[in-house]
């Protein structure tokens, strides 16, 4: 039982790991990468950050539950 759990969280990680490789890849990237400001702020910047904050907050998500149970 606890070795299909731990699997299913390393999948979960493994997982998350490739959508911020995916993300943060060229081709999403060049569209994120316009001239425009958001509050005084680089477009590009604020997509670089909202997605590496949100792969961090889920994977935090998945450790905690792992470590909660």
């Amino acid at each position: 039982m606890m070795a299909t759990r731990e699997k299913k969280h390393k999948s979960k990680l493994l997982l998350l790991a490739i959508l911020l490789m995916v993300v943060l890849n060229f081709p999403l990237l060049s569209i994120a990468n316009q001239p425009k400001l958001i509050v005084g702020i680089p477009m590009l910047y604020w997509y670089v950050f909202l997605w590496w904050g949100s792969i961090v907050a889920l994977a935090g998500i998945v450790v905690h539950h792992k470590y909660k149970s």
